[in-house]
């Protein structure tokens, strides 16, 4: 007896990685016997562990987590005979969703068929008699984060895949780039609304998208692949009036579907209106690093700021109240240091502020776009972002219309 417990626990030691939204208590489909049952903590289930025992039946899985429970089909307490239909078993992290059935915004849909990329299929050989060759998934990206752009540090080449540079032609035949953005489908860039126009370029509106690059400086050979993307047209929110700082936010629909690869995959949309426990976030660039003689960087640069309260933030900005920017909005958030030392700066407008997801690190949210700010990295005075979450509906009805 003692054997075979010890068997049972070294079988789940090897059940980790991946993680879905099931949770105990939900209803699963128990594969083997085809019978309706609970998803349950795979130490409690006492059907699940003496099919293992006896006759070395696998038990259905629920999840797989290795931070977590591991969830199994139990049939402790059903019926047999309570068979379910022929259907499949609801999905885990990276399968396909039935759309008549999901209930989620398109966006979320997306989120999960765009992150598949970012988990890669490890096998592995329990240590057991006779045993057969099981796979687990795992994160699969070049994100290493980041605790501690003004006062940021650069980031790792591939690191931030849904990366945007978008470009201005010039007189001397090449790009100047003015603005950042955040690939979110194959075919759109999310930015800010000021980012549309730049009136002291040789053609105000931006030309190209940069996608999957490190260093801008097209001289600097880094193994970067980057590619440019004709920008086909450019739609800012119905609600943006400038000079007004309010519903800065627009979409750049690229001139033709973009290919995903490790260094080019979209981020994620935040919809929900909380920030759902992040204190931090991430903000990436390639605008000014020196707040005094204005130097901007070629290299990407990452730094990680502190998400603030608005209504204390509103007190901090008072000074730079005016007949354009009255003061914080719901759709609007605050982030920076009030130490001072760290900032988004001129050049990372349009930029993301994005968080992890908590279940896979390598899968990114677009929380904000950085929008303006009054001294950049100056104490108390941290910047304003427009929040993405009050903007999911547009934003979703121009990307996916109809899905």
């Amino acid at each position: 007896m003692t054997f075979c417990k010890t068997k049972w626990q070294i079988f789940l030691m090897f059940i980790v990685y991946v993680k879905s939204q099931t949770k105990v208590g939900d209803s699963c489909v128990d594969q083997f016997t085809n019978t309706i049952g609970r998803c349950t903590a795979a130490e409690t289930c006492d059907s699940a562990r003496r099919d293992f025992q006896q006759n070395g039946i696998r038990p259905t899985f629920c999840t797989y987590s290795a931070f977590g429970t591991t969830l199994v089909c139990c049939r402790d307490g059903t019926n047999i005979l309570q068979t379910a239909d022929p259907k499949p078993i609801r999905p885990i992290w990276g399968s396909t969703s039935n759309k008549q059935t999901d209930q989620r915004r398109v966006s979320e849909r997306k989120c999960e068929e765009y992150s598949r990329g970012v988990v890669e299929k490890v096998d592995f050989i329990p240590l057991l008699p006779d045993p057969e060759t099981m796979s687990i998934s795992a994160a699969k990206c070049e994100y290493t984060g980041v605790e501690l752009i003004v006062g940021g540090e650069n980031a790792n080449q591939g690191e931030f895949p849904h990366m945007a540079a978008l470009g201005w032609a010039n007189f001397e035949g090449g790009y100047d780039f003015s603005c950042g953005g955040s690939l979110i489908s194959t075919k759109y860039v999310l930015s800010a609304g000021h980012c549309t126009r730049n009136p002291r370029a040789r053609d105000p509106a931006p030309a190209i998208v940069r996608l999957g690059d490190q260093n801008i400086d097209p001289s600097v050979v880094d193994g970067a692949n980057p590619i440019e993307v004709p920008i086909k047209s450019t739609l800012s929110h119905p609600d943006y009036k400038p000079p007004r700082r309010y519903n800065d936010i627009a979409l750049f629909e690229l001139a033709s579907d973009v290919t995903f690869s490790a260094t080019i995959r979209p981020a994620c949309l935040w919809s929900r209106s909380d920030l759902g426990g992040h204190k931090k976030a991430l903000a990436t660039g390639w605008g000014v690093t020196d707040a005094v003689t204005k130097q901007t960087s070629k290299e990407l640069q990452k730094v990680s700021l502190s998400l603030l309260d608005n209504n204390q933030c509103d007190q901090l900005l008072v000074s730079s109240r005016n007949r354009h920017w009255g003061g914080f909005q719901q759709s609007q958030m605050c982030a920076g240091e009030l130490r001072g030392g760290k900032d988004t700066c001129q050049g990372d407008s349009g930029s993301p502020l994005q968080v992890t997801s908590k279940d896979n690190q390598c899968i990114f949210h677009i929380i904000g776009i950085t929008s303006f700010g009054r001294k950049c990295a100056e104490s108390g005075m941290p910047a304003v972002y427009t929040r993405v979450s009050s903007y999911v509906d547009w934003i979703e009805s121009v990307v996916w219309p109809g899905e």
